[in-house]
């Protein structure tokens, strides 16, 4: 199974979502990306990742520097772990960059594959705008099985008032 994160267009909300908006609605996969790792430039080029390209030259350009100093191999092994851990981090600087310019983190879905991600995102999209047009007509209360779409803050553990799960810096109980 794969992890998505769903990221709206400026300006809209899930509540009020029509069919523009969910049309324009992102899914990126978490992990690894293959495309970023073979094809580095024209990937931040066609996602339009100026910034993060900027970052990446510089850094090549560092690094290619300091390794020519050590001489032998080094310039080739640093390009490499460049390279390898960019592909890591590829799509959470896209996602960062998308809501540097206003696109709104909404959800994380989980699915084998990115229509079945959509499928289930907006199944539970629609399940919750039906809900609060149920309650805005004076409707039934909102049935527990559905939650929302939108929780802020979630799946990203903060440290202060929520509490973290897994490796916690939290106090634990005893």
């Amino acid at each position: 199974m794969a992890i998505y994160m769903v990221l709206i267009p400026p300006g809209s909300s899930p509540e009020t979502m029509g069919e523009t908006e969910a049309q324009r609605t992102v899914f990126i996969r978490d992990g690894f990306s293959w495309l970023a790792l073979l094809f580095t430039l024209p990937w931040l080029l066609v996602k339009r990742l100026w910034l993060v390209l900027l970052v990446y030259l510089v850094a090549g350009l560092v690094l290619e520097l300091a390794s020519r100093f050590i001489g032998g191999p080094m310039p080739g092994i640093a390009m490499a772990g460049l390279s390898i851990l960019f592909a890591f981090e590829a799509r959470g600087l896209w996602r960062w960059t998308l809501e540097r310019r206003g696109w709104r983190f909404v959800a994380v879905v989980e699915a084998q594959g990115r229509e079945e991600a959509e499928r289930r995102f907006f199944a539970r999209l629609a399940a919750h705008q039906r809900q609060a047009q149920d309650r805005q007509a004076g409707g039934s209360a909102p049935q527990p099985d559905a939650p929302p779409p939108h929780r802020p803050g979630y799946p990203i553990p903060r440290i202060g008032a929520e509490r973290v799960v897994g490796l916690s810096v939290a106090p634990h109980r005893s």
